[in-house]
């Protein structure tokens, strides 16, 4: 398997969203510390994998998502009222 680096996502993500990421992180970072304090390093370090997990990746997933579906000419509130009135 050959391991590659895809450099065109830092073109799609604007400066803010690496600020919000990167904000999210650290915050987690600091409760997984006073969450180790008070319950010790091993249930801490199960924090710490928190923001290395969820903040830096499902931050602005969603967003990417929509405007990536928008630019194909999909709608979002149209296709869930489509897929709405099929279910009755």
């Amino acid at each position: 398997m050959i391991v590659r680096a895809n450099l065109s996502a830092f073109k799609q993500a604007h400066w803010y969203e690496f600020v919000v990421r990167f904000a999210l992180g650290g915050l987690a970072t600091v409760i997984a510390g006073l969450i180790a304090d008070v319950w010790g390093p091993a249930v801490g370090g199960l924090f710490l994998a928190f923001p290395a997990i969820f903040c830096a990746s499902a931050t602005l997933i969603e967003r990417h998502e929509r405007t990536r579906k928008e630019h194909k000419g999909l709608q979002g509130k149209k296709r869930g009222r489509d897929a709405a009135a099929l279910s009755e």
